[in-house]
């Protein structure tokens, strides 16, 4: 075992414990976030969407047709930390629901613009409240110090999985 990376820890059993906490910590906070949906009463239909699907729409909610600093696929794919597959598998999705258009750019072949219609625009607003009910129930259930704290260390996690991936 290389003393470096293990540094502070002291029993090889506590180490693979350790590990598996850790991994199965991973595979958990995962399936929380894929499995985190917003349901809300559209009228007579209920609509779900997704987290990621929200994030998405609330990027392009300023986007139109005539402008020039529109949200597009590559920085949704920054945002969102997916690939430009994903991106455009979720655009599909939320174009068969009816929530988007994309439409070619007029000025530039090779550009998508992306808008929401009438009824992602409501979408947005209508779930974007749920959102920030559950956020603040997460909050106010964790406590703020917690939340500062798991945020801090989300960021520091991250920023040492980046040397790796």
């Amino acid at each position: 075992m290389n003393d470096d990376l293990c540094s502070g820890i002291s029993e090889l059993s506590d180490v693979s414990e350790l590990k598996e906490q850790l991994v199965e910590s991973f595979f958990c906070l995962k399936h929380l976030i894929a499995n985190l949906h917003v349901e809300t009463d559209e009228g007579e239909e209920k609509s779900c969407l997704s987290i990621a699907e929200l994030a998405l729409m609330k990027d392009i909610q300023e986007n139109a047709p005539d402008s020039d600093h529109n949200a597009g696929i590559a920085d949704i794919k920054n945002h969102l930390y997916i690939s430009k597959a994903g991106v455009s598998k979720m655009l599909g999705v939320l174009e068969k629901k009816g929530y988007v258009n994309r439409d070619v750019d007029k000025n530039n072949r090779r550009n998508l613009i992306i808008t929401l219609t009438e009824k992602g625009k409501n979408a947005v607003s209508s779930h974007y409240k749920k959102y920030d009910e559950l956020l603040i129930q997460i909050i106010q259930q964790l406590g703020e110090d917690d939340t500062k704290k798991f945020v801090k260390y989300v960021n520091k996690f991250s920023d040492v999985m980046k040397k790796y991936i």
